[in-house]
This record gives structure tokens, sequence and C-alpha cells, in this order.
């Protein structure tokens, strides 16, 4: 994605040898932003006790990082393994690459302080089994994949869900997920919103969907799913 052959429309700054990596980034104006107008895209930083952002680490080390590029922008290939490196990258967010290629790779589960992931309106050849290691991740609170034109995602068969995860929401909305919804979601004992509505999941609702007494918001519209409701979902929060 980061190819000189074939090089993005903006650089944002990337592999500048003379900038900090915090330093990565552009400045737009835009109004759909969680900052208001002001949206910074590429790599930035914030210190965590005041909010500000960060050019460098001269004065005090990184809190985290931020990974934005919600712009159209030319990323070409596949995410690089070497993802997993971002160990302090708080929020991942990637919108409108139509050349964006493959899978997720296995080690953002190395990314221990990620909180959110937002994927939306990617490109057709982008897409895949989403790796079980995110789902494996402490920290992560919201995981937001919407309106990409991919048609290979899934759910990983099994997970391994450990007790501290703090995943609230999982929105998963017009990608053409197929498969089945796996029983492993009914341990995500902190998910809030559950949002698998317009795919292409199959089979019956695992009657362990029950068993999430946390969740406020459940959407399954659209799918192919078949057999009758589970008599379990009477038992999820109004």
């Amino acid at each position: 994605s980061t190819s000189q052959v074939s090089p993005w429309i903006d650089s944002l700054n990337f592999l500048s040898p003379d900038l900090h990596e915090c330093n990565w980034h552009k400045n737009y104006t835009r109004s759909n932003f969680p900052f208001g107008d002001f949206d910074p895209v590429g790599v930035f930083c914030e210190d965590e006790t005041d909010g500000n952002f960060m050019l460098n680490d001269d004065q005090s080390p990184v809190d985290f990082m931020m990974v934005n590029i919600r712009i159209v922008n030319d990323l070409n290939g596949p995410l690089p393994p070497e993802i997993g490196y971002l160990m302090d990258c708080r929020s991942l967010m990637l919108e409108n690459h139509l050349r964006l290629t493959g899978p997720l790779p296995q080690t953002m589960g190395n990314m221990a302080g990620l909180f959110s992931v937002a994927l939306l309106l990617n490109g057709p050849n982008f897409g895949g089994e989403l790796p079980s290691s995110l789902f494996q991740l402490n920290y992560l609170n919201t995981i937001h994949i919407q309106d990409n034109l991919g048609k290979n995602w899934s759910l990983p068969a099994n997970v391994q869900v450990g007790d501290d995860t703090q995943l609230e929401r999982l929105l998963l909305v017009r990608n053409s997920f197929a498969g089945i919804i796996p029983p492993w979601i009914s341990k995500l004992k902190q998910l809030q919103t559950l949002d698998l509505s317009k795919n292409n999941f199959q089979g019956a609702i695992p009657e362990t969907i029950g068993d999430l007494s946390s969740v406020k918001y459940l959407n399954l519209l659209g799918n192919n799913l078949t057999e009758s409701i589970p008599s379990s979902l009477g038992k999820l929060s109004e």
C-alpha cells in the first residue's frame, strides 16, 4: 500500500526522513469528523493528559497514535503484516480506497492499545475472514466495517474470547459477509450493539445470542437466516 510504483495521491508526509511519525499527516477541513471541521489525515498522536496533538516525542513520550486515512488517496494492495507493530495505535480508520486488497492481517492482534477500527466504502478486492486475534484484544471497543464492496468477508469459526474483552460495538453492515453467525459471539459479554444487517449470513441464529445480556441494539435484517427465532432472544435487555 505504500509502493512507490503506485504512489498515493497525497503522500501525507509518510516515510519522510526528517519528520517524526506523529507528523506523518496533512490537515484537511471537512464537517464529518469527531474533531469537528479539523481532520488530520494520516498518522497523528495525542497527549492523553490534555488531549493536545503531538508532532514528536521530544518533550514527553507518545501516549497513543491514530491512523486516519478517510479520504480518496489510492491506497493499494494488502494491509501489510507490519501494521501489528503499531502497538500504541488507538484508532484505525480507512475509507474510500478502491484498490485495497486481501484480508486484514492476523498481526492486528498485536495492536494492544487499539480502541476502534473503522473500514468503510473500500474496494471490491478488499476483505476476507476477519482475524480471530482482533477479537482477543482487551481494549478494543468498536469494530465498524460497512459498505465495502468485497465479496469474501466472513467471521472466524473459532475464537478464544478472553474474560477481559471490552468490545461494545460490532457493526458489520452491507459487506456481503457470508457463512454462519458463530456461537462464540455470545462470549462478547460487554457487547451493547450488534448489527450484522444486510449481509449473506446463513443458517440459524445461535441460541447462545440470548446470553448477550448487555446488548441494547440487535439487527440481523437482510440476511439468509433460516429456522425460527430462538426463544433465548427474549432474555435480551430492552
